[in-house]
């Protein structure tokens, strides 16, 4: 099946380019011409039969055997016209070059002399001629039957937007489970669990999708997540998923505990509703049970989750109760499906016989939704009746007797013209269930020909856009949204699994993805598009090459840890690659050499200048370099003459452009361009880039020496820009306005404009078109930073689709709104921001109010995000707010109350001011605020407020009281805010309060909220327990939640003996008992081993205690000198409340001369850092006595420790082992055998001389050694004693590395190691699945 998808479209593309101009120019000048005809006129007749050959292989071995010949010739005969083009291309770029006797002489021996190029193109001419000559005989013999190919009308036009079809027949369905959903019997458990099942293809994605984001459910949950599972049910990678979709941030752990917290921090106990969608696995019982409990210990109640799986056994591993079993659909829903689809473009012109063989058609679709769209989609390209009876005849539905619907969606892919078939199947590249971006696909179909060139080289990227939205229209593509933003725009879509499914069968191994070497088996030679994995296990770029020697297409997936060399690259120069992904530190100069190569992403590389030869790829379509330390381009661009696409977003180390970019007829993607008024291109460049469409950033536009050179950039003329930005450098500002304000007239864009940003200007007003409606009417996005003398803004309040403001660094403006617009809406005193959504003020110092008049005010109905930063003259917040949700002030010197008088009429009462919508507010460095109404803090209400953060504002008196749903509070330098307040917070589970570098405050009381879960208190020492009548304590009394406790310089919490100041600390410790995470840092009250307050906290898993300088370790009821006068040989017990402790981390502890005997056996990860008194020895030897689970063990800093206890092997779990500064050791235990031990790092340990002569680390993969200069030698067979080792540092280790490198003794024995790092030289690289543009998960 690979081969009828390759084939038909390749046969087309080789007789396009056998009748190329350039092509044809070329042969004629070098006397090739007749070869040229010959090979057209071949490929001409094959193209003619091709479609009779490919029915007739199916069930012809010959006739397959004969096609597999026909693709290799014709691969091979484009490669070889397009090395004639490129010679071509070559050749006109070097006579536009300054002629210079030296090149000319030097050409002559080198690969580009004409006479060695003559001699070898014409022997590869004449042998593709030759093995083309020869099928054609072949041809001849099979007596085929010359047809063209099938027609496919596409009566559709490029969509401006693509969105999900309506769904038809699932409202029952989806009322059932959202009843389900919201019954209020769910909030008796934290969680609960649902399941849709369902074969594929019946819709239980797109059913929970209905679910997902109706109103009521959205209203509901506080949280509302969704997770693609797929096949790999990874704890890991589900909860670290979960982690980003609940914050935006991506969790870079993979350590399960650290995750936890995580995602207790980020569900925060809200009531969330988790969709897992397709999962798969119905063996995974302890997977899931371990993601249940991850799950409920930071769920609310009445949390839900609902899983999609086609097993009805994954619903029962998850106790899944409903379990809602899709149905088909009925008959009729499925025809109004299929007619919706078929029909919708065809204004009424459906006969009755086409809607009755319609009907058939949708009936014997079996009720699948898939299958029923995607027939759908098919029907409505074909308008003759004779082809709707062709396809309800086919022999296809006979093959749906056996519930195959992959049958069905073949029959869809089999009417799909040959291009389209080949761009859908190459789709296949990508991982199931990712996002893939529309126009990086098209720039990778592009690169790969697929997309046919009508004889406009203007049009290919639109012709690429015509075929996505035709293949999402016949639902090969699903989920396709559109999003925008500044610097973006773009479409992505999603393969439904089927889908993918038959992608894969339809390219076979032609697309193929393999993470380790040499497991590709026999289809090396078949691969044409690679995803590669860990590019350091394939040692370089060239072994790649080596085994697929015909991949057209590599996306490399990581280059972590490897270090390329220049033998890495060598045979770039004979490769066909057309698409490279190659994120590196170094660029090789043969990166030049690749003729056939169209895209190339060179993103986040490490790389300040790319090589000259870079110049010479003349067919190069796409260069992305955003987000690279890239400082300068080649001066030799200019000749890049089919140049579409160049990424420089993010350069911000770009210094200049090359000269003569203006030569790139085809460019359309620009995204920087940096002046330079003492090298490089100038402004005029530009002039005749019309087809430039999306971003651009135009910078240092200081440079422009005057008006003429700015009106030739013709902004006004390119109207298929949709952003802009327009910046000064920062010192123009300083030089005075020069000829900014003429500039800037000059640069007039177009009045379809949707984002404009203009920083660093320095004229006294903005010009005229700015300064008036009708340019800037359709902006949706106005950002005026460092406009320092300019008094007036732009008429914001009149743009009618404005939708983010943001205004920063205008020293010279006085009020957001001019006395110009106080008629508007014909209201004197009100101006409306009618769809304004986000507006920051930033570093206004002059800003006075928000209306120039002083009875004036400025309404935002729509406004959803407010900050204002650093504006210390103005006095007042708006108050017209009702959809406000995000709030953010900061250094309002002038802000005395957050409401003031004038705003009492608000919300229609006297007496309160609402802020409905508001569900987070900040606060900070106000110095002034005194309240938050004027009339009281009663006075102002919150109902939907979760997050406040009051900082720095040293004269507020209260929080607010009107807070049902506050659940996080952080109050950090306001010493007036009494505790005993924060006490009485209804729904508080998240507090930190501080108090920094403040003077002794007065005695305050506090107790937490009974539903506090994380608590952090730094800096309080006079504060008690807030004490309560025992009959108001008994009847409130609940369990306590509170799991994680953080005490930083907070002595209240210990007392540095007994007595009464005793008994009072450890009346705090009562609330405690719940406490999971306990975190102790800077007391110094904390002397003794704090045995009576860790007693009842039987939950504890993690202790973290740091820099507690006077910390002896030593209990109080045990503190007797013993007749020596040493401490350290005192026995300490650590008491047995403490069972299921995991963590135990001391830092900074100068004064620790024992800790206690760790009894859990619980224990995983214990850490000792910079206690230089601490018996290590004795430590240890308590630690391994009992047998633990410990997995990591860190020392560091222990000056006096010298031995190891000898019974070491009993750590069989230990898996990270770090030895760091500890001068005193000198050996490690004979015989040492760590069985699971995979990590080791030892550092700064110049006292180990060599290693155990027993040595025996089966699962060591990292070995880190530094600065330990007395290692001179690895223990006798290396390879034996370290099995699994992969990764491999050392450094500073003189005598050692000597004998690593090339040349040394142990070089052979480390060659097998996949990374090594000798020296200094540490490898670096970047991932590609994490960052490559058209793939994001999910």
């Amino acid at each position: 099946m690979a081969l009828e998808m390759v084939l038909s479209p390749l046969i087309s593309v080789a007789v396009k380019k056998s009748a190329d101009a350039l092509v044809e120019q070329f042969c004629r000048m070098w006397r090739m011409d007749e070869n040229r005809k010959t090979l057209r006129r071949h490929l001409l007749a094959v193209q003619e039969k091709i479609e009779d050959a490919q029915e007739r292989a199916v069930g012809s071995p010959a006739m397959k055997e004969w096609m597999q010949e026909l693709e290799a010739a014709a691969q091979e005969a484009v490669d070889v016209l397009d090395e004639f083009q490129y010679e071509a291309l070559r050749s006109e770029a070097i006579s536009q070059q300054p002629k210079a006797s030296s090149k000319i002489i030097k050409g002559f021996f080198t690969h580009e002399n004409p006479f060695i190029f003559r001699v070898k193109m014409s022997k590869k001419l004449t042998k593709v001629l030759c093995t083309i000559g020869k099928i054609v005989s072949e041809m001849n013999a099979f007596n085929l039957t010359p047809r063209g190919p099938p027609t496919i009308t596409i009566d559709r036009q490029t969509q401006s937007s693509v969105m999900e079809s309506d769904i038809i027949g699932r409202e029952h369905e989806k009322e059932e489970i959202i009843r389900e959903v919201l019954n209020p019997q769910r909030e008796r458990n934290n969680i609960s669990v649902l399941a849709v099942i369902g074969m594929g293809g019946l819709g239980k994605t797109t059913l929970v999708q209905l679910v997902f984001n109706d109103k009521r459910v959205k209203e509901h949950f506080q949280l509302t997540l969704w997770v693609c599972v797929s096949t790999d049910f990874n704890v890991i990678n589900i909860i670290k998923s979960i982690i980003q979709v609940a914050s935006g941030n991506a969790s870079t752990s993979d350590n399960k505990e650290v995750l936890q917290h995580e995602l207790r921090k980020k569900l925060d106990k809200k009531r969330y509703l988790l969709v897992l969608d397709d999962v798969w696995n119905d063996d995974e019982r302890d997977k899931w049970e371990e993601l249940k409990m991850l799950l409920c210990s930071a769920a609310g109640a009445g949390s839900v989750i609902i899983v999609t799986t086609r097993n009805e056994s994954v619903a029962l591993i998850m106790e899944a109760f409903p379990k809602h079993n899709l149905a088909i659909l009925t008959n009729e829903d499925s025809w109004k499906l299929f007619e919706k689809r078929a029909f919708s473009a065809w204004d009424g012109k459906q006969t009755e016989e086409h809607r009755e063989i319609g009907k058939t058609i949708a009936h014997k679709c079996g009720g699948l939704p898939l299958a029923v769209n995607a027939m759908g989609g098919l029907m409505g390209t074909k308008t003759e009746l004779s082809a709707w009876h062709e396809i309800l005849n086919s022999r296809v539905w006979d093959e749906l007797q056996s519930k195959n619907v992959l049958s069905i969606l073949k029959l869809s892919y089999d009417h799909l013209p040959s291009d389209m078939k080949q761009c859908f199947a190459f789709c296949a590249i990508f991982p199931q269930d990712y996002e893939i971006e529309r126009e990086t696909l098209i720039q990778l179909w592009m690169a790969n020909d697929f997309i046919p060139n009508d004889g406009s080289m203007e049009n290919l990227e639109n012709n690429g856009r015509s075929i996505f939205n035709e293949l999402h229209h016949r639902s090969f593509f699903q989920n396709v949204q559109k999003w925008e933003t500044f610097e973006f725009s773009n479409v992505t879509c999603q393969m439904h699994d089927l889908m993918h499914d038959l992608a894969r069968e339809i390219v076979g191994n032609k697309c193929f993805t393999i993470l380790e070497p040499n497991s590709s088996g026999s289809v090396q030679k078949d691969v044409h598009h690679l995803i590669v994995g860990d590019l350091a296990k394939f040692r370089g770029i060239n072994n790649i090459l080596e085994q697929f020697p015909n991949i057209h297409t590599c996306l490399i997936d990581e280059i972590d840890d490897y270090k390329p060399k220049k033998k890495d690259f060598y045979l770039l120069k004979s490769c066909s690659l057309r698409a490279l992904v190659y994120q590196s530190k170094n660029v090789p100069k043969k990166i030049g050499y690749m003729k056939h190569i169209k895209y190339l992403d060179l993103s986040e590389a490490s790389i300040t200048t790319l090589p000259r030869t870079i110049s010479k790829l003349y067919n190069l379509q796409t260069l992305k370099l955003s987000d690279s330390e890239i400082r300068e381009l080649p001066s030799e661009m200019r000749y890049m003459v089919n140049l579409r696409h160049l990424f420089l977003d993010g350069c911000s180390e770009l210094e200049c452009m090359p000269i003569g970019l203006g030569q790139l007829k085809y460019l359309q993607t620009l995204t920087k361009y940096v002046l330079n008024s003492n090298k490089g291109g100038s402004i005029r460049e530009l002039n005749q880039l019309n087809l430039l469409s999306g971003y651009i950033s135009l910078s240092r536009l200081e440079s422009i020496r005057n008006r003429e050179d700015a009106q030739m950039v013709n902004l006004a003329e390119k109207t298929n820009l949709y952003s802009l930005k327009l910046k000064w450098d920062e010192t123009s500002n300083e030089e005075g306005t020069g000829n900014s304000e003429l500039i800037l007239e000059a640069l007039m864009p177009h009045d379809k404009l949707k984002y404009l940003h203009i920083d660093g200007y320095s004229g006294s007003g903005f010009p005229k078109w700015l300064m008036e409606v009708p340019i800037i009417r359709n902006l949706k996005e106005l950002e005026l930073h460092q406009c320092i003398n300019c008094a007036e803004l732009p008429p914001v309040c009149l743009l009618p689709f404005l939708e983010n403001l943001y205004i920063i660094k205008m020293d010279n403006l006085i009020s957001i709104v001019g006395s110009t617009y106080k008629h508007v809406e014909g209201n004197k005193s009100l101006i409306i921001f009618r769809v304004l959504k986000e507006l920051t003020i930033s570093d206004l110092p002059n800003l006075e109010s928000w209306h120039e008049e002083d009875f004036g005010s400025v309404a935002f109905p729509e406004l959803k995000t407010l900050s204002i930063i650093d504006c210390p003259k103005l006095k007042s917040i708006p108050t017209h707010v009702p959809s406000l949700e995000d709030c953010h002030i900061k250094k309002m010197n002038n802000l005395i109350s957050i409401v003031g008088s004038t705003c009492k009429h608000v919300e229609e009462s006297k007496s309160l001011i609402t802020f409905r919508a508001l569900k987070k507010l900040t606060l900070s460095l106000l110095p002034n605020l005194e309240s938050w109404h004027k009339e009281g803090s009663e006075s102002v209400v919150f109902p939907e407020l979760k997050s406040l953060i009051i900082r720095d504002c040293p004269e507020l008196k209260s929080v607010p009281t009107r807070v049902p749903l506050l659940s996080s509070l952080e109050v950090s330098n306001c010493s007036k805010i009494k505790l005993r307040q924060i006490s009485h917070l209804p729904m508080l589970s998240k507090l930190s309060i501080v108090l920094k570098n403040m003077p002794n405050r007065e005695l305050d009381a506090f107790r937490p909220p009974k539903t506090l879960e994380e608590l952090e208190m730094k800096g309080y020492e006079n504060v008690y327990p807030l004490e309560e009548e025992e009959k108001q304590l008994i009847s409130c009394q609940t369990k306590p939640v509170l799991r994680n406790l953080e005490i930083t310089r907070s002595n209240c919490f210990f007392s540095c003996g007994p007595g009464p100041s005793k008994e009072v600390a450890l009346k705090f410790w009562k609330y405690f008992a719940a406490v999971e995470y306990l975190d102790i840092r800077d007391c110094d009250n904390l002397v003794f081993w704090p045995k009576e307050e860790l007693r009842n906290l039987e939950c504890l898993k993690r202790l973290i205690i740091w820099s507690c300088s006077n910390l002896t370790g030593a209990l109080i009821v045990q503190q007797q000198a013993s007749p020596l006068g040493d401490s350290s040989s005192l026995t300490v017990t650590l008491p047995q409340s403490l069972p299921h402790l995991e963590y135990l981390h001391i830092y900074n502890c100068p004064e620790l001369v024992q800790i206690p005997v760790v009894c859990s056996k619980s224990l995983k990860n214990l850490k000792i850092i910079e206690c230089p008194k601490l018996n290590i020895e004795e430590m240890l030897a308590h630690v391994i006595t009992n047998p633990t689970e410990l997995e990591e063990l860190t020392i560091d800093g222990s000056i006096h420790w010298r031995v190891w206890p000898d019974n070491v092997e009993h750590l069989p779990s230990l898996e990270c082992l770090n030895i760091e500064n500890c001068p005193g050791i000198e050996s490690f235990p004979p015989g040492l055998h760590l069985p699971s031990l995979k990590h080791v790092m030892i550092e700064k340990c110049p006292g180990i001389e060599s290693f155990p002569p027993g040595l025996h680390l089966p699962s060591l993969e990292r070995l880190n050694i530094t600065n330990c200069p007395g290692i001179e030698s690895f223990p006798l067979r290396l390879q034996q004693r370290l099995p699994s080792l992969q990764y491999l540092i050392i450094d500073d280790c003189p005598a050692l590395e000597r004998r690593c490198r090339s040349g040394g003794d142990y070089c052979h024995l480390i060659s097998r190691i996949p990374v090594k790092s000798i020296g200094t030289d540490e490898p670096k690289g970047k991932s590609f699945l994490k960052n490559l543009p058209c793939i994001r998960g999910s």
